[in-house]
């Protein structure tokens, strides 16, 4: 039997607003990347992935980040928005996000509620 070769698609993953010169912002967009392809592990049909930054400064030159980021699946639409002083932060965090969208469905609740005996009791009646 031959080996299986998998033919792997690009995944559309789009960031808005990031300063392409900057090393940070080339950091936090690989960290986005690798994340969305552990995703794509789990979630075989990512649509598409998109991460849009806005920078507001004040007169000085620290900048404030705020990321929006939204994941679309043909079932769901998933949305973050994350907020920081250092652009890599904030997609460390939106990073440890995406990976709790992996190991727990949010269909399913936490713990199951059994009813109360009484009203099982009450039904079969």
């Amino acid at each position: 039997m031959p080996p299986t070769t998998e033919i792997s698609t690009p995944l559309p993953v789009y960031i808005v607003g990031l300063d392409v010169q900057d090393i940070e912002s080339s950091l936090a967009k690989s960290k986005f990347q690798k994340s969305i392809e552990s995703l794509s592990r789990v979630y075989h049909d990512i649509a598409e992935a998109r991460a849009t930054v806005k920078t507001f400064s004040n007169q000085k030159e620290r900048k404030h980040f705020e990321v929006h980021v939204l994941i679309r699946m043909p079932k769901q639409q998933v949305e973050f928005i994350e907020e920081g002083w250092f652009i890599e932060e904030v997609f460390e965090n939106i990073g440890s996000k995406i990976k709790r969208l992996m190991t727990k469905p949010r269909d399913s609740p936490s713990r199951r509620r059994f009813p109360a005996r009484s009203v099982t009791a009450a039904a079969r009646f």
